[in-house]
């Protein structure tokens, strides 16, 4: 698999999944994952979830060259189910998980999201080329959209042009 794309949204069919959709188009080696259909817990200092959706998400992570976050921007930040997502990367940098987070290393991550205003916010970015600093992974940029509706055929061809940006990783 050349990708992991996973979804944070509250809608499955809203204006992020529908960016998304336009970009994936172009790269059918990726699987696809909604966090609203896993379930997924809070993290726990004492791995209280460690029997739900998490580590197995993290683990398909591993076999792909590339991970795509994908979130509208909500109050200048993630969407709640992409922070749950982002707060149980913790358990993949402390035993036993801690390996699943070092092979994350080399990876290349992007980000697709939507939202309102003309730019994402650096409260919204940040986070996410952060992330990847941390895991040692490559940040490769994000794909922006203001606005709701159809796609415009300009989103289409920036769709296509980061899906290329990211099928050459």
């Amino acid at each position: 698999m050349s990708a992991v794309a996973i979804l944070g949204s509250s809608r499955a069919d809203g204006e992020t999944a529908r960016l998304l959709d336009a970009v994936l188009t172009h790269l059918p080696d990726t699987e696809r994952v909604d966090l609203s259909s896993l379930r997924i817990g809070p993290y726990s200092y004492e791995h209280a979830h460690k029997d739900d959706d998490f580590l197995p998400l993290a683990r398909a992570m591993l076999k792909a060259r590339a991970i795509v976050l994908a979130s509208p921007v909500y109050w200048y930040s993630m969407s709640a189910q992409m922070k749950t997502f982002f707060d149980r990367l913790t358990d993949i940098t402390d035993p036993p998980y801690k390996t699943i987070g070092k092979q994350l290393a080399g990876k290349t991550l992007f980000t697709v999201a939507t939202g309102g205003v003309p730019e994402a916010p650096d409260s919204f970015i940040h986070p996410f080329e952060d992330t990847a600093g941390y895991f040692n992974m490559r940040w490769g940029g994000m794909l922006y959209r203001r606005g709701s509706g159809e796609l415009s055929d300009e989103d289409r061809l920036a769709a296509r042009t980061f899906a290329k940006e990211i099928a050459a990783v």
